[in-house]
């Protein structure tokens, strides 16, 4: 608890992001993020997993995860869930034929953070991810991922399952509960949505014909596994990860390829496992550093959560 106290003071000595930093490159915003704050307030020991805190996720004001686009979190921000995870820089691989606009073309400059949505002693272990692209001169586009609402039990390979903007819906009584919190800010809680990353690219150029998909499926390399069990902190696996790593191929389905019905019915249509047979490759997220759990990474790194359109 000694390093952890001393963390909590060092990143209270952080000041706020600068004036400007909206206007500097990709590049630049990466650098500063990974320098100048993740890797100043790296843990020299890991905090405990904690449980999902259901009263605070419940105070919580969630309109500001749909809402604010700053790259940090507002003061006195504290996760609810997800709590700890381990950051790495990324960049967006795309394929030469990606029928996708914007970001979609390509990105060198990102962050990524992979958490457990809580201690997986309590609920399982359920994996998920955020994932920050940065844009010259404009503000950074986020999504997140999930392999389920209720996770994947016992197994704690972080990589033993594939992840989606979109989950499936479950009966069990923390996940619907879990979705009634966030039908206060949103329609389809369990749905983000993609069209900003296909609307600009990441030289801050808008997209006259933006084009994107509806859903996106992540799925790891099968090359980066790690054991199910016995139980494990799953930072310490991937502070095993080199630079360098294509740690998911990025699937996703073109609208077109289904017929304007389906894709005006999105909300309804696009968890359906039919969906996932007609994804096409369309990228990869490859590491360009390794990963690092940091205070600020847990406590204050900020990634949107876009609400859904159903178009």
């Amino acid at each position: 608890m000694k390093d952890i106290r001393r963390f909590w003071h060092q990143a209270q000595d952080f000041d706020p992001l600068p004036t400007d930093y909206e206007s500097w490159t990709a590049k630049e915003k990466q650098d500063f993020l990974w320098n100048n704050r993740i890797l100043k307030s790296q843990y020299d020991e890991l905090p405990p997993l904690q449980k999902i805190d259901i009263p605070g996720l419940f105070l919580t004001l969630l309109s500001l995860k749909m809402d604010r686009s700053s790259d940090e979190a507002p003061p006195k921000w504290k996760k609810a869930i997800h709590a700890h995870g381990s950051v790495a820089k990324v960049k967006f691989v795309p394929t030469a034929d990606t029928p996708f606009t914007g970001l979609f073309k390509g990105a060198d400059y990102g962050l990524l953070r992979l958490s457990l949505t809580g201690d997986p002693a309590d609920r399982g272990f359920a994996p998920g991810l955020a994932l920050k692209l940065f844009v010259d001169g404009k503000p950074s586009e986020n999504f997140s991922a999930l392999v389920s609402l209720s996770g994947q039990g016992e197994n704690y390979n972080f990589f033993a399952n594939e992840l989606s903007n979109i989950v499936s819906e479950e009966q069990s009584f923390g996940p619907k509960f879990i979705n009634l919190l966030f039908r206060r800010v949103t329609k389809f809680p369990r749905h983000l949505y993609l069209q900003e990353f296909g609307k600009i690219d990441q030289k801050g150029h808008q997209q006259n014909k933006p084009h994107y998909p509806y859903r996106i499926f992540l799925v790891p390399n099968p090359n980066v596994q790690f054991a199910e069990r016995p139980p494990h902190d799953f930072r310490r696996d991937l502070a095993t990860i080199p630079s360098g790593t294509s740690l998911f191929s990025v699937y996703a389905v073109d609208p077109g390829q289904v017929g304007d019905d389906v894709a005006s019915k999105a909300a309804d249509t696009i968890d359906q496992p039919g969906y996932r047979q007609k994804a096409q490759l369309i990228g990869h997220i490859e590491t360009t550093s390794e990963f690092v759990s940091s205070f600020y990474g847990d406590s204050q790194l900020f990634f949107r959560h876009q609400r859904f359109a159903n178009k």
